[in-house]
Parts: structure tokens; sequence; C-alpha cells
């Protein structure tokens, strides 16, 4: 499974005194169960290129091919794509709903019309794969649950759809460092036992330097730098030239090399 992505181009607005080109000739591949981090400053593109990845915003302008999925076609089987490649939006404990905890989780594969037996199985493999006791959720409602706790449940109704692909916004916004620290350790661990590609976003370039294996540096739109983890955040002048904080740990490498 992989992403090929050829000179995409995204204008928001166009042709009108508002038009600004968010995505500029962006080109990219993403293989099987790679920990992919998008970083770039507010407004490089970030949200908008990882939204066409499940169609979420339409193709305008190049070839995304997701999967063997082309999203160039004018019928595309979004039903396939999306449980192909899932989506957890910033803070996603606000999209709770449910009742209790298992029929949040279930949503999906009950939109997927799954037998009752494979949504059950799903539900608890995917609350389990969070890091959450099945058995002491389950019927709790989500709304009495911490924020780290609900957040893992709001995965875990995308887990339970089964992607390949996790793409996750900002997952840790909002948690003190213990629930930041846990969580990223979940996603190792999703990545580790279910060979799921997960692709992050994130502005906290402490956490995605100790976990993400490449980075895909944004800046304008354009595709700025594509590499390690250690290539890129040890680059502080190409971090501060587009408008990003420079780790701490690189700081304190330089420091020590002065």
């Amino acid at each position: 499974m992989s992403i090929v992505i050829k000179d995409l181009n995204f204008v928001y607005s166009p042709k009108s005194p508002f038009e600004k080109h968010a995505l500029v000739d962006v080109n990219l591949t993403v293989e099987e169960g790679d920990f992919l981090a998008i970083i770039g400053h507010t407004g490089s593109g970030k949200s908008t290129f990882v939204q066409h990845l499940n169609g979420l915003v339409k193709l305008q302008k190049g070839s995304i091919i997701v999967d063997g999925i082309d999203l160039g076609q004018k019928k595309i089987d979004f039903k396939k794509l999306r449980s192909t490649v899932g989506m957890v939006f910033q803070y996603p404990e606000y999209q709770l709903f449910a009742d209790t905890v298992y029929d949040d989780v279930a949503f999906g594969p009950k939109n997927l019309k799954l037998s009752k037996e494979e949504i059950d199985i799903r539900v608890k493999e995917a609350i389990k794969l969070v890091g959450l006791d099945f058995d002491y959720v389950n019927q709790k409602s989500p709304f009495e649950l911490s924020g780290g706790q609900k957040r893992r449940v709001a995965i875990a109704g995308v887990i339970a759809t089964n992607p390949s692909v996790l793409i996750l916004d900002e997952p840790a916004a909002g948690l003190d460092p213990a629930g930041r620290e846990k969580l990223l350790l979940e996603l190792h661990r999703i990545r580790k036992e279910n060979g799921t590609t997960i692709i992050l976003i994130s502005h906290s370039m402490e956490d995605l330097a100790q976990n993400a294996e490449r980075i895909i540096l944004l800046n304008k739109g354009e595709k700025y730098k594509d590499n390690n983890a250690k290539d890129v955040f040890t680059d502080g002048a190409l971090l501060e030239k587009c408008g990003l904080q420079v780790p701490e740990i690189t700081q304190l490498l330089k420091f020590l090399n002065d």
C-alpha cells in the first residue's frame, strides 16, 4: 500500500480577490508503514494537503493515487477510500456523541455495514489498541473520561474502520506532557501491531523530533524538505527561515558544540 502524489496544486477562491495558492507542485510518495510528520508554519498547507488524501478536499490539479485508487477519476469509491485512510481531526473528543464508549467506537464499522460479530471484534480490538481497558470503559459514557482517554476513544473509533493509513492533525494538542507521551507511545504500538502508516501534523517540534522517522517540511505551500528527523531538526537555519521553532534538543546540541 502506498500513496503517490504528483504535481499537486490547490488554490482557494480561484479567480477572486481572495485567491490563495495553498499547495504548489507537491510531489511525494508515502510508503507502507511510514511514520511521517508534516510540519510548517500556520497557513503552510499542511491540513489542505492531508485532507486531499481521503477526499475531503477535491483534487484540482495534479495526481493522487491511494492504494490503487485514482483520486483524479470522476467516480471515486469514497467508502473504500475512507476505510483505507482514516482521519483524526484536532480535538477529536469534541466529536464524541454516543451514550457509551462502545457505541461511539462502533459507529464507523456500523456505517460499513459489517456484521454484528465483526463490529464487536473491531470495537474490542480498537479500544485495547489505544491502551484502554475494554471491560472498564466500554459501557461508560465517553464524557465521564479524562481528556486523554476521550481522545483515545475518538482515535479508536477511526481505528475500528481498519484503515491502512492513519492521519492525525495535532493529536496531542491540549494534553499535559504525560498525556502526550502516552498517546504517542500508543501510536507507535498501533503502527507496530497493525502495520499502520502514520501521518502526523504537529506544531510540537519536540514531539516530532523524538517520534517521527521522516519529516516533510511545507513552506508557503511548497515542499521544502523531505528527510529523516535528525537531518531536518539539526538544520536550525532552515527551520527559522520557515518560521518554525527549533527543538530544544537541537539548541542544546548547538550550544554544546559551539
